[in-house]
């Protein structure tokens, strides 16, 4: 198997959100070590450009986030791309230089530039074919980037081709599709209907869970034979003190039995303590999702 790097190259006034949660989805997949995004990668006290160039130097392929703000003007210097020290300009233009897989990721309808609109060393990126990315197909997108990402790596995408990958495939306990559990958290007056989405194959667990009614992304998931566990995080606020959230980590473990699940949820971090809780998740038996190949 390849250990090519893969870059994550972004504005953090225009897609941080989106970046991290594709940070995340690919790490699970690639190992962190393979993944670089700057606020994760780059250890406290070290250049921030040497570390950046170090991780180009490094990578075979290069993914850039485009939302809808990334061509946005800065005061003083017009459109920030056209600035010959804009960080992301520097990257993309090192991606080309070195001509690795350099791959445009369109955010929520973000349109692509054109030829016209970027400067000179940047212009071979309007040819580069684009993958498009929405929160409301967020999973099947990130799917086939990965696919991509893989082909681009040349790693294998048919597990068919595989006689092992199948062997684990056929071993792996039937999770995949979606999932329901009444649940009451450890305060007063707070009872939701959850839904899980599972998918993944092998001993890898992605999809989303909600809290509070809300899709959290499934990180750090894995399965062993009835055994299931990943996170989810949130933040949690003070009060009307909107300005200091802290973060909040949702520490699932279940129990496969059959077409339910018994989970312990675990909850870390944050203003409060809670206890665990316990419920049960229900499969639904007409859920239309099929496993990923």
């Amino acid at each position: 198997m390849s250990n090519g790097h893969i870059f994550i190259s972004y504005r953090r006034d225009d897609s941080a959100g989106y970046a991290r949660a594709l940070y995340d989805r690919l790490v699970q997949h690639f190992s962190k070590e393979r993944v670089f995004m700057d606020v994760d990668a780059i250890e406290p006290g070290l250049p921030f450009d040497e570390a950046i160039k170090r991780a180009l130097d490094q990578c075979e392929v290069l993914l850039v986030v485009i939302g809808k703000r990334w061509m946005d003007k800065q005061a003083g210097i017009g459109l920030r791309i056209n600035d010959p020290k804009d960080f992301v300009r520097l990257e993309i233009a090192a991606g080309l230089s070195r001509n690795i897989r350099v791959v445009p990721v369109l955010l929520d309808g973000a349109s692509m530039p054109t030829e016209e609109e970027l400067p000179e060393p940047l212009r071979e990126l309007a040819r580069r074919n684009a993958i498009e990315v929405s929160n409301s197909r967020f999973d099947s997108d990130t799917e086939s980037l990965i696919l991509a990402v893989r082909k681009a790596l040349g790693e294998s995408t048919d597990a068919a081709k595989n006689t092992s990958g199948l062997l684990i495939q056929e071993m792996r306990p039937d999770i995949n599709g979606e999932w329901e559990a009444d649940v009451t958290y450890d305060w007063p007056n707070s009872r939701y209907v959850e839904n899980f989405v599972f998918r993944g194959e092998g001993d890898e667990v992605y999809g989303t869970a909600s809290f509070h009614g809300t899709k959290k992304g499934i990180l750090e998931g894995s399965i062993k034979k009835d055994g299931l566990r990943f996170i989810t995080r949130t933040q949690e606020f003070l009060g009307g003190d909107w300005k200091n959230p802290k973060d909040v980590v949702h520490r699932y473990r279940g129990q496969l039995l059959g077409n339910e699940i018994k989970f312990i949820m675990q909850t870390g971090g944050g203003y409060s303590e809670h206890v665990p809780i316990e419920f049960i998740a229900k499969k639904l038996l007409n859920s239309s999702l099929q496993p990923t190949r």
